[in-house]
Order: C-alpha cells, then sequence, then structure tokens
C-alpha cells in the first residue's frame, strides 16, 4: 500500500523503540532529512543526529520526502554514502513512492515508514 499524500505518517529508526516522528503528509516544500550540524547552524526537518546519524554516514542533506502523485516519495540529495530502499540504491534526484512498510536506509542508519491513522 503506498503511502497517501493526506494524513499523517510516521518515521522509526529500526533497533530504536523511543526514536520516530509523526509528520503530516509533505506539502510543496518536502520535508528533508539528515542530520544537524552546529558548525553551519543547519537543522533539517527530519534530525537524525541523535540517531547516531554522522557515525552512520547521514548526509546533512541526505534526503528529502516530497508529494508526487497523490502519495509520499522520498528522493536522494546526492548523498555521500546513498539512499537505499528496501536493500537498492536510490538514483540521486529521482523520486520513489514510499509504501507502508518500506525500509529507508540513509548510509547505515535504517528506517521504516508507516501511515498514522488518525
Amino acid at each position: 500500500m503506498t503511502i497517501p499524500a493526506i494524513g499523517k505518517f510516521e518515521i522509526s529508526v529500526i533497533d530504536s523503540k523511543n526514536t520516530f516522528f509523526v509528520l503530516d503528509a509533505p506539502g510543496a516544500e518536502g520535508y528533508v532529512i539528515g542530520r544537524s550540524d552546529s558548525k553551519s547552524n543547519y537543522i533539517p526537518d527530519i534530525d537524525l543526529n541523535d540517531s547516531d546519524g554522522l557515525e552512520k554516514g547521514v548526509s546533512r542533506r541526505h534526503a528529502v520526502l516530497v508529494h508526487s502523485q497523490g502519495s509520499i516519495s522520498v528522493i536522494d540529495l546526492a548523498s555521500v554514502n546513498g539512499t537505499f530502499l528496501n536493500d537498492s540504491r536510490l538514483e540521486p534526484h529521482k523520486p520513489y513512492e514510499l509504501h507502508a512498510g518500506d525500509e529507508l536506509i540513509l548510509g547505515t542508519l535504517p528506517l521504516i515508514f508507516h501511515p498514522k491513522p488518525e
């Protein structure tokens, strides 16, 4: 099942019971996923710094979640260590539709996506 671009969805860090994000479906701007950087004062919309993002190879601006043709898609932002969707490396700057239960790996940090019933 695709994750619809309406309502809420949840992103969980796999192997972490306490790290998850509940978000409204992305609008026109989308959500940047990455890690904060105190030297440049950069903070992404979804900050994975507290989930060992730096150690696991997450770039400051690693990927973006966007509204695309009625569902949520992910786009790799030419990250250094790559973005993987269900074990397949994503081509940078190309949208890939997300489905419930998809595993997204940024560098080596695994995430899972689910729609969130209201």
